[in-house]
């Protein structure tokens, strides 16, 4: 995904930082750099609950009420 979005080529060096998030940093995320012609170009990718790496940040958890069913 970043070779597309960056537009890397084989010859460029890239950059990857990984970083940690949210309240208790669980979630995390990386943040792929490079350097071309206009400067430093870069984009932040996020990791998902379902394992995936996206471009946009999870939403976060939030609290919920529920009821266990108790088998007799």
């Amino acid at each position: 995904m970043a070779e597309k979005w960056l537009a890397l080529h084989p010859d460029m060096q890239v950059r990857v930082t990984r970083r940690a998030q949210g309240a208790r940093r669980k979630r995390s995320c990386v943040y792929v750099s490079t350097v071309c012609g206009m400067g430093e170009v870069g984009m932040f990718f996020f990791r998902h609950d379902d394992g995936g790496w996206y471009i946009f940040p999870p939403g976060e958890s939030r609290l919920s009420m529920g009821v266990l069913a108790i088998a007799a």
